[in-house]
């Protein structure tokens, strides 16, 4: 990291609630796909967050319902999203999908406080996170120890197990943002956050994993801080994972397409399973595009 190694690490060792979860199934049937959808809902009801014009949380959760039934997403790495809109969702969705939240905190000198959804006072003071939403089995959640800044919002980076698709390990990142330390705004997180996440999921044979970045593919123009990124993590054509937006395997592009309302590509899926169909999907319910990445599972 360019950078002081003042930053807090470990800020978020504190694991999500462990829920009731299934047990390990059977190895997934022949033909069997995975739609795995990376939203970030913008779901904040502070002002600071910019997000109050982006539509209702009955517009959000309209959209994942809307994924689910017209492209059969079956697995979904949300970011931002507020614990009792998750609630609702999972009531919305049905006792077959299971989850698994992850909350964001900030880090007053090393004081880690929950972000909260709505404003001080307010009647929303429920935490605010990221969540992992399967349509079939979920286990061992783990949330990451990463790299944080010691004063500033903290995000997180979780992982679970899809046990129905043969137990792949899916992982849902949200990377800290550049200039999230008030204190040192030029400070990068993203080097050590990704290097953080390469070294969890190099541990599996079956993983994807993805979400809000908040950093450029490496190759996209322009891209100043295209060194955050680790090597062998973006695929070359030879070594790393492969992004959705890799349609050319023999070829690959490490650019893609924008996932933003600043033109820019700050979300990406990665996995290790064959690829079968990429999707971007904007919607004026937030300031990031959905991605979709179909992946074959068996």
């Amino acid at each position: 990291m360019r950078k002081l190694r003042a930053a807090l690490t470990g800020a978020l060792m504190m694991l999500a609630t462990l829920l009731p979860v299934s047990p390990a199934a059977a190895a997934a049937p022949a033909g069997t796909n995975l739609q795995l959808m990376s939203w970030n809902m913008c779901g904040s009801q502070r002002a600071s967050w910019n997000c109050g014009a982006y539509g209702t949380v009955a517009d959000k959760l309209g959209v994942i319902e809307d994924h689910i039934a017209k492209n059969y997403v079956q697995a979904l790495l949300l970011q931002e999203i507020c614990e009792d809109d998750l609630t609702a969702l999972m009531g919305r969705l049905g006792s077959v999908w299971h989850k698994n939240f992850a909350p964001y905190y900030y880090s007053n000198n090393g004081v880690l406080t929950n972000s909260r959804c709505g404003e001080d006072g307010s009647s929303r003071q429920d935490r605010i996170g990221t969540a992992i939403v399967i349509g079939a089995g979920l286990s061992n959640p783990k949330t990451l120890t990463t790299t944080q800044p010691w004063n500033g919002q903290n995000t997180v980076q979780q992982c679970a197990t899809a046990t129905y698709f043969d137990n792949i390990r899916l992982c849902n990142l949200h990377l800290a943002r550049y200039g999230v330390n008030p204190d040192h705004p030029t400070w990068d997180y993203a080097d050590d956050q990704l290097a953080e996440v390469k070294a969890e999921v190099d541990k599996y044979d079956r993983v994807a994993f993805g979400g809000d970045l908040n950093v450029t593919p490496p190759d996209w123009p322009g891209n100043s801080r295209a060194w955050v990124w680790p090597a062998d993590l973006y695929w070359n054509g030879t070594t790393g994972y492969r992004e959705c937006d890799q349609s050319d395997p023999a070829n690959p592009l490490r650019t893609g397409r924008s996932t933003t309302v600043w033109n820019v590509k700050f979300d990406h899926v990665f996995s290790t399973e064959p690829w079968r169909w990429c999707a971007v999907a904007s919607t004026p319910y937030s300031d990031h595009a959905a991605v979709i990445f179909s992946m074959k599972i068996a």
